[in-house]
């Protein structure tokens, strides 16, 4: 009886000798049917099963695009009952191919992909409240595309030169639109005296000399004065358009109003010319042309028809015709000037607004992915509260888990995956207190707190290995020291093992990659309390039971056996029906074949 794994019929037998298995948890092929998966979840001898989708939206059951709203009600009372009768924990992981918490797109960050990924979440929470009368949630976070070092640029590197070539992106908080700067574009700066603020000049007052300065040399500034590196360097580009076009505002708008003036002098004159052709029309036409050949030579324009021409005939006989052109002429030009300047003025408006409201991607997409899982959280805990009024009395927090998934995305950094924790939690605290649902900030602060947890996966944060810059087992102690701290800080409630090499998250057989699956779990153990989650993958068909066998195994989980005829995990594995010999263990998401049953063609187990 030296076992700690056990069927789900041998609980007795286990808790009287005092062994379990009770930490170890297996998820559901997601594009199964998971009445199906927990059958065979079940048959395997776990004791806690993560229901999981991927799919979304209406999906097509019929194409193995599974969605919780598939499961009417009858289904998901035959997946509580089945799961209470046999005493199995479950959890539910929400669709993996939902949109990112944050809203972020192709166009941009849209709150019509936010809502969109924030529908997926509550179809989740309704489902987990109904089959698993609440408990762990978890949620993807692929809040943005970064990149790889600004994670930790003295630790990780995407390529080679990433921190001088990569883009620097930012948002315009008013529309989620995304802008960047290639790091290593120029941007031309006069070159200044030695008081590093008067510019340098000619004689004749053009720069002396521009001085080239890259994005990433910028950056560095930022960073060295201490300052946000995007409002340091949007600010010393934008501000160079800012003088610009406040001077041509200036400029414009002082043309504007000098001719202005000279408009209202040539209304009175035309005035007072009109009012003498009343009088004597022959002055009045000597008047006229005297003042459009003043006019002419004070502009050096053309403004009476050239002599000899038939035009200049009909001038010396009606002058003050064209007094009114130029007349007419000098208030188009006045109003096309001030429309200019206005113009210009308007883009001054429009460049400081856009100073003011451009924003670190990080703060902004941070942001609204915390208001997303806050807003899920609050649901979850109203849905909470409603079904223990209508009588429910096994209901257990619905707990709204993001995990970190991969490493060209926000969120799958341990420190990126802290943050959104944390700030999802100052969220839902606010949102608590702002809609009146409790009345304490302590009280809110601990139901977020209970309610907002961190699906940590170790296979994930693995495939860190190749963009570390120092050797595995560095890379593997850095791993440790981030679990410890983020186990400490208590913003883990939940953890997926499942294994690569450190390049893709391909989920192998645990043990049968490099993820420090035992170190790790060795390490989390000092204080986590609750599920470990084996994720199946990329077994061979119809071996998806290798990722629940090899986990044991790299456990040291010692082999559970109907007699004492195997010793190895190997002997186990290559006894799997019959591929050696008769199996004294069966465990796989296949109905055995009945190569080895009783006459009653009952299984063996």
């Amino acid at each position: 009886m030296d076992t700690d794994y056990w069927h789900s019929m041998d609980r007795k037998a286990a808790k009287d000798v005092g062994i379990g298995n009770e930490f170890i948890s297996v998820s559901t092929h997601p594009f199964k049917e998971q009445l199906e998966e927990l059958k065979a979840k079940i048959f395997s001898g776990t004791k806690s099963v993560e229901l999981s989708f991927i799919a979304t939206g209406s999906g097509s059951r019929a194409q193995g695009q599974i969605v919780p709203e598939h499961y009417g009600t009858e289904e998901r009372e035959e997946l509580r009952q089945l799961a209470k009768i046999n005493k199995i924990e479950l959890t539910v992981h929400n669709p993996a191919n939902a949109p990112p918490l944050s809203g972020f797109s192709q166009r941009g960050f849209s709150p019509e992909v936010k809502q969109e990924s924030l529908k997926e979440l509550k179809r989740t929470i309704e489902f987990a409240a109904d089959v698993a009368r609440g408990g762990n949630i978890t949620v993807h976070t692929q809040e943005f595309q970064r990149p790889i070092f600004e994670a930790e640029p003295k630790l990780f590197e995407g390529h080679k030169g990433e921190k001088e070539k990569a883009p620097l992106y930012f948002v315009d908080d008013r529309t989620g639109q995304i802008q960047g700067y290639s790091r290593n574009a120029e941007i031309p700066f006069p070159k200044l005296a030695d008081d590093k603020k008067t510019v340098l000049r000619n004689p004749d007052g053009t720069v002396l000399k521009w001085e080239n300065k890259k994005i990433y040399e910028l950056e560095k500034e930022a960073l060295d004065k201490k300052q946000e590196p995007i409002k340091y360097i949007f600010e010393k580009i934008k501000n160079k358009e800012l003088e610009f076009e406040k001077g041509q505002a200036k400029e414009v708008a002082s043309k504007a109003k000098k001719l202005e003036e000279e408009s209202t002098f040539l209304n009175r004159i035309v005035e007072d010319v009109e009012n003498q052709a009343k009088i004597d029309p022959a002055n009045a036409r000597f008047m006229a042309r005297t003042w459009v050949n003043r006019l002419q030579g004070e502009t050096r324009e053309r403004m009476a028809p050239r002599q000899g021409t038939p035009e200049y005939d009909e001038f010396l006989e009606n002058p003050i015709k064209y007094l009114h052109q130029i007349k007419d002429r000098y208030e188009y030009e006045t109003k096309a000037l001030y429309e200019t300047a206005d113009a210009r003025q308007r883009s001054v408006e429009q460049i400081k607004d856009e100073m003011k409201h451009i924003k670190p991607m990080e703060e902004f997409a941070l942001k609204e992915t915390a208001g997303t899982v806050a807003d899920a959280a609050i649901f979850a805990y109203q849905k909470e509260i409603t079904m223990k009024k209508s009588g429910v009395q096994d209901m257990k927090p619905i707990v709204i888990s993001p995990e970190n998934v991969f490493a060209q995305m926000y969120g799958s950094h341990p420190r990126e995956l802290k943050n959104i924790i944390v700030k999802s939690r100052e969220a839902m605290r606010d949102e608590l207190i702002a809609k009146k649902i409790v009345q304490s900030p302590q009280e809110a602060a601990k139901i977020a707190e209970d309610r907002i947890k961190a699906t940590f996966d170790i296979g994930h944060v693995n495939t860190w290995r190749q963009y570390f810059k120092g050797s595995d087992q560095e890379f593997k102690k850095y791993i440790l020291d981030e679990v410890g701290k983020l186990n400490k800080e208590g913003i883990i409630g939940h953890v997926h093992i499942n294994d690569n090499f450190g390049y893709e998250d391909i989920h192998i057989t645990p043990g049968q990659g490099n993820a420090p699956i035992k170190e790790f779990v060795d390490k989390i153990k000092e204080t986590y309390k609750g599920k470990m989650v084996i994720e199946a993958g990329n077994q061979r068909a119809g071996e998806g039971w290798q990722a629940q066998t090899g986990a044991w195994r790299t456990l040291n989980s010692p082999i559970y056996r109907a007699e004492g005829v195997y010793n190895t995990w190997t002997e186990i594995a290559g006894s799997y029906f019959g591929k050696t010999g008769s199996p004294n263990y069966l465990v796989g998401d296949l109905a055995p074949s009945k190569d080895w049953t009783l006459w009653s063609e009952t299984q063996f187990e």
